[in-house]
């Protein structure tokens, strides 16, 4: 009996192991040290970065989930945005590098303008 218990600890263990090294892990999950340009423009730094990580088959395509390719429906869902990207749920299937989510971030926090 005793073996048993201690068979199932062991699994226990390698499977807690396995399932953390699988996650997606974010180090960066505030904004980076990069300068923040408080007049990051949405739509010339934005909006091509969500066409080519976000807005795809699967993800934020209208069937999915809600198509972040206006500056309304990006605005009215930044601060869950910026929580995503910090937590790592988002890009799903991909990174974004410290720059980019810096860029992000830094949109966000500078108010979200339509610039």
């Amino acid at each position: 009996m005793k073996n048993i218990f201690t068979s199932i600890k062991i699994v226990s263990v390698f499977s807690v192991i396995i399932f953390l090294s699988c996650s997606k892990s974010d180090s960066n999950t505030t904004t980076t040290n990069a300068t923040c340009d408080a007049n990051t423009s949405y739509a010339t730094t934005i909006t091509p970065l969500f066409n080519s990580t976000c807005n795809l088959s699967g993800c934020h395509d209208g069937p999915t989930a809600a198509a972040l390719n206006t500056y309304q429906v990006v605005h009215d869902n930044a601060t869950q945005i910026r929580a995503s990207i910090s937590s790592g749920r988002m890009p799903k299937g991909s990174t974004l590098t410290a720059a980019q989510k810096s860029s992000i971030y830094c949109w966000i926090d500078n108010g979200a303008k339509n610039n």
